[in-house]
């Protein structure tokens, strides 16, 4: 039935009858055209597309873009986290960085340190004590 069934795509404003591979690619290459064009849609950001959608723009920038004061607060608060790591001594300082900066696990540090994980837990937290008492001066 396929082979007496006609395949025809416009060109040029007319019909141009195609065989069905030449059809069936024409119209593959059409929907991802279609597609594409769906998702540049999607993802635009445009002043008219905001317009017609009706949002609020001087919204939409306060919301977006990142708040200084927050990023300066955030970089005076690494700061000082810095200055009292420099305060502890070396082995609380190697403790802290192996599990919050090498992302090592208690256990794991535990282990290469040859102490129980109990051990190592209770002086990371008096440590972390530590360091928030340094920080609140």
């Amino acid at each position: 039935m396929s082979e007496n069934k006609k395949y025809t795509i416009v060109v040029k404003r007319q019909r141009v009858e195609v065989s069905e591979a030449v059809y069936r690619a024409y119209h593959k290459e059409r929907e991802a055209e279609r597609y594409q064009n769906k998702l540049i849609h999607q993802n635009e950001l445009s002043l008219e597309r905001f317009r017609e959608d009706g949002v609020n723009i001087d919204y939409l920038i306060v919301r977006v873009q990142p708040d200084i004061v927050d990023k300066l607060i955030r970089q005076e608060q690494l700061e000082a986290l810095w200055i009292a790591l420099q305060f502890l001594p070396e082995d609380e300082r190697f403790l802290i960085d192996e599990l919050f900066f090498n992302d090592k696990s208690e256990r794991k540090l535990a282990t290469e340190l040859g102490m129980a994980t109990m051990t190592l837990h209770d002086r990371k937290h008096r440590i972390l004590k530590k360091l928030k008492k340094l920080l609140e001066n």
